[in-house]
């Protein structure tokens, strides 16, 4: 099945690499003119050359931090200008917070991951449900939650708890948008073939002989199913926490 989002407009947020930018590309690559939005500039513009790449020069990289209300309102304002409509958001930005146990979790770490992976979440969804309110045609808000807010491990409270609230909020706002003609729904990933990872000498040897399937995902099978879960092929899906995880909740 062919997945068209041709005529559509959509914000990711966290484009500058990994997930973000492979939902990007994907989204570009099923017809979608693409606001990139992030903290690096210079890495959202490589975004956007990729985005062109593809065929599709409607594309525009916004400078901005999801856990700043005004730059958050920005965003959605410079996409509106651009393109004049906007029919989905997603948002993917967010940081991993990993230390010590929790009841050893510094107060500004433990604040770091909140504001960015709940509430920078929160202020992203919010704004483009609004947004979304306003031009009355229905559309589509999806955020990245984490295969460790279905199951936990140590000495990652503070990710793990904003996670968890990703997954919460996201439920809540199913219920509250589903009579504006809005779906809601959440991917979660699991160890993801990500910069970072692909920087952690031997992760991957250690993390993947205890997956069913024996292997970490890439960032491309989630833009896939992102560019799905946002077209009009799934017209009903609303509410459902999408895992691209290698069986990591089960094992």
């Amino acid at each position: 099945m062919r997945i068209s989002l041709y005529g559509k407009v959509v914000v990711v947020t966290g484009a500058e690499s990994g997930i973000g930018r492979s939902i990007a590309l994907a989204c570009a690559s099923a017809g979608a003119a693409i606001c990139a939005a992030g903290l690096v500039t210079e890495r959202l513009a490589e975004t956007a050359e990729m985005v062109k790449a593809l065929g599709q020069p409607r594309v525009i990289a916004v400078t901005a931090d999801i856990s700043d209300e005004a730059q958050v309102a920005r965003m959605i304002a410079a996409t509106d200008a651009a393109f004049d409509r906007i029919d989905a958001v997603v948002a993917n930005a967010g940081i991993v917070v990993v230390g010590g146990p929790a009841h050893e979790t510094p107060l500004e770490q433990w604040r770091r991951a909140l504001d960015v992976n709940l509430t920078g979440t929160f202020l992203t969804v919010a704004a483009g449900a609004r947004y979304l309110i306003r031009q009355g045609q229905g559309g589509s808000i999806l955020a990245t939650g984490s295969s460790t807010a279905v199951r936990s491990f140590p000495n990652a409270a503070a990710y793990i708890a904003s996670k968890g609230g990703v997954h919460a909020l996201m439920q809540a706002m199913t219920l509250e948008l589903g009579p504006h003609g809005i779906r809601v729904n959440t991917i979660v990933p699991g160890q993801t073939n990500t910069p970072p990872i692909k920087a952690m000498e031997g992760y991957r040897e250690k993390v993947e002989p205890g997956l069913p399937l024996r292997q970490i995902a890439e960032p491309d099978e989630m833009g896939r199913l992102v560019a799905f879960a946002i077209s009009d092929a799934a017209p009903h899906m609303t509410g459902a926490h999408l895992k691209i995880d290698s069986g990591r909740t089960l094992a």
